[in-house]
């Protein structure tokens, strides 16, 4: 098999993501509610861990939906962890962002990572629809978090809105992609 059908195969076999892709969106959607509903420690927190979360979540929802078994290519189970475990060296930047207390820029650190993590699944997935997701939630992001609500509002209140509303179009964009994964 040459890498170009595997990632083909692969594309195939786990639905281009699409689990992933809708169990890390539903939880980036549960940080935005919890943005609007609790404290800024406490999202900032759950922002941070969404992923120990959704991770179990993705892997049942690609084990259950998968019509034909994953394709098998040296050293390509291999490239397929580090690019997952990559994002894992973000963490310690995150962690600093919460150790001093400046929460509300956790989703954007997060959505950062997210979007430079997607880049290489366009590859890996056979689709360009890691490019143009990872571009939708830095666009997006951005104006989420670039949009004045009023004027009037403590800086401290502002700041906990953009953080919900770039968990919430993170989420949105995610969960979008993968209806659209889902029939690729």
């Amino acid at each position: 098999m040459t890498i170009p059908e595997y990632t083909h195969a692969l594309g195939e076999a786990t639905g281009h993501g699409w689990g992933f892709l809708a169990a890390y969106g539903g939880t980036w959607l549960v940080c935005a509610i919890l943005w609007y509903r609790t404290s800024p420690r406490t999202a900032a927190y759950a922002t941070l861990f969404q992923g120990m979360v959704a991770l179990p979540i993705a892997l049942g929802l690609t084990a259950i939906t998968a019509t034909v078994d994953r394709p098998e290519l040296d050293g390509m189970d291999m490239l397929s962890v580090l690019l997952s475990v990559g994002q894992l060296l973000a963490l310690p930047l995150v962690i600093f962002l919460v150790a001093t207390r400046r929460y509300t820029l956790v989703p954007l650190a997060m959505a950062i990572v997210l979007v430079v993590h997607f880049a290489p699944y366009s590859w890996l997935y056979a689709t360009p629809l890691y490019l143009i997701m990872g571009a939708a939630v830095a666009i997006g992001v951005t104006a989420a978090m670039g949009l004045k609500v009023r004027i009037d509002l403590p800086e401290e209140q502002l700041s906990t809105i953009q953080a919900g509303r770039a968990s919430l179009t993170t989420g949105l964009v995610l969960v979008a992609s993968a209806i659209l994964a889902w029939f690729l």
